[in-house]
């Protein structure tokens, strides 16, 4: 009776059992699309649009200009028109662009663009019909002398774009036109309504002239730059950024017919006469392998490791938590899995090293808490204390060499006498047919040892031909709209984080005129962050920008109060891929502990453009202080001269006229 009650709850259970649709879960979440709150609504609606605009335009090569028009209908309801003169859409692809929720030319390429998710415009739809019932109006023309006008709702159970209307016309124009009425939406200047982001995304697009037309008045943002920049090209994965299961996902789609030339094809920096080498590399780890949990393990690990962890152990454990040490040997009992983060831990044996020998006894004594902390943190502030580039790239290098060469290992495993000949012909036998194999053939298990030795393995850093920045000149007339008295921008050269997603910082500060923010009584600093040019409004507090730009000295820098200071930050993150936190797109995920590289490298752009600020401010204050000097000594001069005069009795104007010249 029991086992019946059981069979019947259990097929009630899954009476309700339904599969849905991207668009269905997206309309019941429409927070995580950035629709939460009535201003960020308006907000998301504009920037969605607008990027798509942009994106469209540069592709094209055509000079972007976009008019957004923002009309009050009701007490809670606002129409929205955008129209850009664009490449248009051909007609059987709108409803796939507005309607369809992940469709698109973005996500599936490795390039940089101001849209990744093929949300975007379908997220507008979405929320158009979801708080008016009402469609979207599309007018494009592809300039072939017809203009269409098609009326677009969501087949939201289909996750599909349906015509509710369409009518076509002669005429010839070039662009698109998105209309719609949105409702749970309003309108205000506010720092992060509509009017501050197309001022910001003008300032990130200098090439674009954008009109917006508001309940107010008609304001220009006009380009302050006449070219086009120049398009990003298409990049194949790096090495160094691939896992187990995107080497997996590529095997099932590539066109090779081996592994090996699979490899060769589908990566950067893989060629034919590196595939080989990979062949060695595979040899090592596998011999690795074949020593796990042996008595010779000891023995077969420093035949591997470069670097003698029990040494640093025995001379410096003391300053270290015991559980690091017992996670370290775990680490080196999982080899080779687990190399990269054996990395972190050795470099900062190596920072521990270079501390003990450098600092005397009492130093030690004060910093030895920090000895503790995790690799990253204890990073983190021996780099704001005691490091420089120079001595961190000397440790990176030494990091390189964590492990010895294959050739190397097996030698010395040949000279111990732990492998034969015979044996190392069946295991390079193995190896081969594994890169002779079908790439559909592989296994999760032939992935895994193939993308275990591509990180070891020493590659060129990753092409940037799909990153496209702003430019320092670029970015400094459009900070020049600001009228600074001090104005330095910065372009880094392109680095990678998660190994080998290629990114790229560019960084402003402008101090003085009509810099940073307004205040109760006075100026304030004003962050302005960017991702692949698109203005970030919202999130402010969670995102990693943000926190890098917060986490400079800036008192080291000559301002005695960052938060009270005339000085704009400008922040752009470029990137293949944008490590998001969310879908909404306002913050990216980037500290001392995640995408590091991000991080660092956004604090070391700004404390360069801050030195150059630090002695423009100096500067300042002696000039301030020695025009202090001068009215000081200008008010009494005419006492000093009276003075002078009955005791030399020379003319009083005549001292006091030269005690005017000395002061010039």
């Amino acid at each position: 009776m029991a086992e019946d009650t059981n069979a019947v709850v259990e097929e009630s259970l899954f009476d309700e059992f339904k599969e849905h649709s991207i668009s269905e879960f997206f309309r019941k979440n429409r927070h995580m699309l950035g629709y939460s709150g009535r201003l960020r609504s308006m907000t998301t609606i504009v920037h969605e649009l607008v990027t798509n605009s942009l994106d469209a335009c540069e592709e094209s090569e055509i000079l972007p200009e976009i008019t957004v028009e923002i009309k009050k209908i009701g007490s809670e309801t606002f129409g929205v028109n955008i129209e850009d003169n664009g490449p248009g859409i051909p007609p059987e692809f709108v409803p796939k662009v507005f309607g369809k929720m992940l469709a698109g030319s973005k996500l599936h390429r490795l390039v940089q663009s101001r849209g990744q998710q093929g949300i975007g415009a379908a997220g507008v739809l979405l929320f158009a019909q979801m708080t008016t019932g009402k469609p979207l109006k599309i007018t494009t023309s592809t300039g072939n002398g017809t203009i269409y006008e098609m009326e677009i709702k969501m087949s939201i159970e289909k996750n599909e774009g349906d015509v509710v209307s369409r009518n076509t016309r002669e005429g010839f124009w070039r662009g698109t036109r998105v209309e719609g009425e949105f409702k749970d939406v309003t309108y205000n200047r506010r720092e992060q309504g509509p009017f501050e982001y197309l001022r910001r995304i003008s300032l990130s697009a200098p090439h674009a002239k954008i009109t917006l037309e508001d309940p107010e008045e008609t304001i220009v943002f006009e380009r302050t730059v006449n070219d086009i920049p120049e398009r990003p090209e298409v990049m194949k994965p790096h090495p160094y950024g691939l896992t187990t299961d995107e080497l997996l996902h590529i095997s099932r789609v590539t066109d090779s017919s081996r592994v090996s030339s699979m490899l060769n094809s589908e990566l950067s920096r893989v060629t034919m006469k590196r595939i080989k080498e990979l062949e060695e590399y595979v040899l090592r780890d596998t011999l690795l392998e074949n020593y796990r949990s042996s008595v010779f393990w000891d023995t077969i690990v420093s035949c591997y490791l470069n670097f003698d962890f029990t040494k640093y152990f025995d001379i410096y454990g003391h300053y270290f938590d015991k559980k690091e040490i017992e996670d370290v040997k775990q680490l080196i009992n999982g080899l080779p899995e687990g190399l990269g983060e054996l990395k972190t831990y050795c470099m900062k044996y190596l920072v521990t090293q270079y501390l003990v020998q450098k600092l005397d006894d009492e130093e030690i004594k004060e910093i030895k808490n920090h000895f503790k902390k995790k690799p990253e943190n204890f990073m983190e502030y021996m780099d704001k204390k005691y490091l420089n580039a120079s001595l961190l790239d000397e440790f990176r290098r030494k990091l390189k060499n964590i492990t010895k060469s294959p050739a190397e290992f097996v030698k010395s495993l040949v000279d111990l006498a732990m492998v034969s000949d015979t044996e190392l012909e069946k295991y390079r036998k193995a190896i081969r047919d594994l890169l002779k194999k079908n790439p559909k053939e592989m296994t999760w298990k032939d992935s895994e040892v193939i993308v275990n030795v591509l990180q070891d393995m020493d590659f060129m850093a990753p092409s940037t031909v799909g990153l496209r920045p702003i430019g320092e000149e670029n970015i400094e007339k459009s900070l020049n709209t600001l009228e600074p008295e001090f104005l330095k921008t910065l372009t880094r050269k392109p680095k990678t984080y998660k190994g080998g997603v290629p990114f790229a910082v560019e960084v402003g500060l402008a101090y003085g005129g009509e810099a940073g923010r307004s205040g109760d009584e006075s100026r304030k600093m004003e962050i302005m962050r960017f991702s692949n040019h698109v203005p970030l409004l919202f999130d402010t507090s969670g995102c990693g920008l943000t926190n890098a730009v917060k986490s400079v000295n800036w008192r080291r820098y000559g301002l005695r109060n960052d938060e009270d200071a005339p000085v704009t930050v400008f922040v752009n993150l470029i990137s293949t891929h944008i490590p998001y936190t969310s879908a909404g797109k306002q913050a990216i995920a980037s500290s001392n502990e995640e995408n590091e590289e991000i991080f660092n490298e956004i604090r070391q752009s700004l404390m360069i453009c801050a030195r150059e600020l630090e002695k423009h401010i100096s500067k300042l204050r002696k000039e301030k202080e020695e025009e202090q000097k001068r009215k000081y000594v200008m008010k009494y001069a005419v006492i000093f001269a009276e003075g002078l005069a009955s005791i030399t009795g020379r003319p009083k104007e005549e001292i006091e006229a030269n005690v005017v010249n000395l002061l010039r």
